[in-house]
Order: structure tokens, then sequence, then C-alpha cells
């Protein structure tokens, strides 16, 4: 029997969580990621970021070669851009924030149900409760504050009551609860009702993914997303898979999806996101999709070795897609190390693009521009 090619050449079609650094940010982790010694043993080189367009930007990763006797392999990383809606939908003033908070948390309660969450994940409930718990709290401290200070110094104390809220205010933005809370409120907007800004740039990317392979084929095109990318990221891959000029390629064949710290749930739930779910279950059915769905433990953010159609209503038990993957990050840091990252959660959901200290069933770096195909990554790390 004939052996496969060797993989020479990879595109990287990567889609950013709801962060509004765009691919200047992204650009930087590469490179000082792929400065790090890879405990697998290979050795990256990131190349300078380029512009394609208004929206999209790209930056070349050289794996070089090894004497293990695995070829160079150059990778084409495209940043999917969709961070000039992330800044549409980042509100900055307080007040603004405020109406937000009431808002989102409402959707919360009637829409996706907490409880609902709890049950497919605690971790991600108490990551979804935080900012409201800590919002209210910030409130309340204030209030008592001025009220308990107002009988002591009189009105002066209602400044001190500002003041406190105020400063209990800037901790929590800095610990990013802000961040989690304009995520939740796009979630919401998501799961009322098709975002049109969202459904227009999901065909861009579509149309993106084909023309560059039609201009210039590669041996493999990856299509990845992290966090809220996982989400936004399907009606793309669903646009892909329908597209018949996307199947007469041959690299599409089967169609390469890798989900890194997925929260789908926290829309799928919404009893009014009939077309995400609707999505959703023909990704998991579809007889040319291979998708790796990879979560931790660790991370509070993703929810953990969970179907992205679990608890939604619609059928899944079955559904080859997506195979499921463990990234057991702990066995993959030194003792001092993680025990600093498990204090820096905002961290922990981004493991998923860092190299770790030493090898173990997850190599970020090794499977978005290593030598190894998808499918070679999925048979050596699989789990039983």
């Amino acid at each position: 029997m004939n052996e496969a090619p060797a993989l020479r050449r990879r595109r990287v079609h990567y889609f950013s969580g709801f962060d509004p650094r765009g691919p200047a940010f992204y650009h930087r982790l590469c490179r000082d990621e792929a400065a790090k010694p890879q405990p697998q043993g290979g050795h990256f080189s990131v190349g300078r970021r380029e512009r394609l367009s208004p929206l999209n930007s790209r930056w070349r990763v050289q794996w070089h070669a090894q004497p293990d006797g695995h070829p160079a392999v150059d990778t084409e990383h495209v940043f999917m851009g969709w961070d000039d809606i992330i800044r549409r939908h980042w509100s900055r003033r307080p007040g603004a924030l405020l109406r937000e908070f009431f808002g989102t948390y409402a959707g919360i309660a009637q829409g996706v149900g907490p409880m609902r969450a709890r049950a497919l994940s605690r971790t991600a409930f108490l990551t979804g409760i935080l900012p409201a718990v800590y919002l209210l709290g910030t409130l309340a401290l204030g209030a008592l504050a001025g009220a308990l200070l107002a009988l002591l110094i009189g009105p002066l104390a209602w400044a001190l009551g500002a003041a406190l809220v105020a400063g209990l205010w800037a901790f929590g933005a800095k610990q990013g609860l802000f961040w989690l809370l304009r995520i939740f409120t796009f979630i919401i907007r998501s799961g009322r009702a098709p975002l049109p800004e969202m459904q227009a740039r999901a065909r861009e990317w579509a149309d993106t993914v084909i023309a560059m392979q039609q201009a210039d084929p590669v041996d493999e095109v990856l299509l990845v997303g992290h966090s809220v990318g996982t989400l936004v990221m399907v009606d793309a891959v669903d646009l892909l898979l329908a597209d018949p000029r996307w199947q007469a390629l041959p690299a599409s064949q089967p169609t390469r999806m890798v989900t890194l710290g997925q929260c789908i749930p926290f829309v799928a739930l919404v009893p009014t996101a009939t077309h995400l779910r609707e999505a959703l279950h023909r990704l998991s059915h579809h007889p040319r999709l291979m998708w790796w769905d990879v979560t931790a433990r660790i991370d509070p953010l993703c929810f953990y070795n969970v179907h992205p159609l679990a608890g939604s209503g619609v059928p899944h038990r079955g559904a080859p897609q997506p195979l499921r993957h463990n990234a057991k990050f702990f066995q993959m840091y030194e003792p001092a190390r993680w025990a600093h990252i498990r204090r820096d959660k905002l961290t922990t959901h981004f493991l998923y693009l860092m190299t770790p200290d030493k090898p173990g069933n997850f190599q970020p770096l090794d499977v978005l521009y290593g030598p190894r195909t998808l499918a070679e990554q999925v048979q050596r790390k699989g789990e039983p």
C-alpha cells in the first residue's frame, strides 16, 4: 500500500475569541510561543504579519526539518478578523455596562437557564455567575459602607462609598470580570436571533477559505476556533460544507475543524437559537467533516468534555462528530509554574495556544504547525 504523501504546506484559518486586540496580539503570542523550546523536539520560526484585507491578516510559520526524518512544513496562518464587530459590541462606559448587566442576566435566567448550564458544567456555571456576584456585591458594599460611615462623618461618607465602588470596579475590570460580562452579552444577543453582521461575516469567511485554496492549493486546510471563536465559526463551516466550489477542491476531503475551549452550549441552550442548533446538527452528522473538540478541566470558560448540543433537546447521541479530547495540561507544566497558572484563570483559557514545559497529550503548536496531519494527531492523541 502506498504511503500518504508527506505534509509540506498547510493553511490555518484561525477564528479568535471575543477579543478586541485583533491580529497584532495573536501574531505576537504566536511568535513568543514558537521561540520557546518545543517539548516534542520541533523548532519553529514565525514571519512578519501581513495584511491581506481590511479584515484578514496572515503570517507564515516554518516548522524546520528535524533529524528524525520529518520534512519542513510551511504553514500560512490566516487570522479571520472580526475584531471590528467585537469593538462595536464592546461597551466601555459604566452606565452602559450596568444596563447590559441587567439585560444579559435576565436573558441568562429566561433563556440559557442557570440550572441547565450547571447540569452540563459546574465550572462554566460558576464562571457565568461570577460577574453578577461581583458587581452586585460591589454596589451593595459601597452602599453599606456609605450608610454606616454617614452615621459617623456625615455626607462625606457617600463620597467615600463611591470611591470604594470605583476601586472595586477597577479591580474587577483588571481581573477580566467585565470582559466576561461583555462575552455573555454578545452570547445572549447571538442566541436571541442570528446577528446579520455575523451572518455576513460568515459568508465572507467561507468565500475567503475557498478563494485562497483555489488560488494557492495547500496539502491541508485547518479551520481553528478558540473560545467564542468556536461559536462564530460554526456558520462559516456550515456554509463551506454546502458550497460546491469547496467540495470540488481535493484538500476539502474531509473538511478539518478544530475547536479549542468551546463554549457553544451557552448559546445552544437558548430556546430561540434554532439556527445554531440546526447548523450544529448538520456538522455533527456530516460525512465529510473531521471535527476535533479539545477542552481542559482547568479552563473555566469552556464546557469541558461536553457535546456542543448537550442539553439543547436536539438528538446527538451516536453522532460521529465532534471527536472530543481532554487536554491534560496539568501534566505538561512544572509544579511551580502550574501553581502560578492555576491562580490566573485568564491564562488557563489560553493554554490551547501556548507552549507547555513538557510533552503531553496535546501539543498546541505541533497540532497547528507540525509535520503531522490532523488525522495523525487525532490518532496519536485520542484516548480510549
